[in-house]
């Protein structure tokens, strides 16, 4: 069917909150973020497009290693400038909410790279209808989720 953007995201987040309500598993958070947000920041930050796949596979591994061994791994293997490594580096360790979209959209390097701003865009729906569905709580943006988008 046809949808406004986000609207099928946010209702399987709902779904997904309300069952483990149910299951009562005590407190927990879901990540979010948005590919073309990753693949905006990958190109902000100076990662040549035919390397953000490889560079996306390093950093969800920020979830069990340190920044340093991403970084180390982003540039040994992976082939990406140290200094595209961290500006890379600036953005990943960024958590929150609607504030964080906000502050985002107005970062000098994202706000000028058009899939970094339709990304942010994307993700600030998606957190409105959080709050709408009264799920804001239990939600968060995460720059460092690579995959389950």
């Amino acid at each position: 069917g046809a949808y406004d953007p986000m609207v099928p995201d946010a209702e399987c987040l709902k779904v997904v909150t309300e069952i483990l309500d149910t299951l009562d598993i005590g407190q927990y958070v879901i990540k979010v973020n948005h590919r073309r947000l990753l693949d905006g920041m990958f190109e902000a930050c100076g990662v040549p497009a035919d390397q953000f796949r490889t560079t996306c596979s390093t950093v969800d591994k920020l979830d069990k290693s340190p920044w340093e061994e991403v970084r180390a791994e982003m540039i040994n293997e992976k082939g990406v400038t140290p200094d595209a490594a961290d500006r890379i580096g600036e953005y990943v360790r960024l958590n929150g909410g609607t504030e964080l979209v906000e502050q985002l959209l107005k970062d000098e390097k994202l706000s000028k790279t058009k899939a970094a701003v339709e990304g942010l865009e994307g993700i600030k729906t998606l957190l409105e209808y959080c709050v709408l569905f009264g799920i804001k709580n239990k939600v968060i943006f995460d720059l460092s989720l690579a995959r389950g988008l």
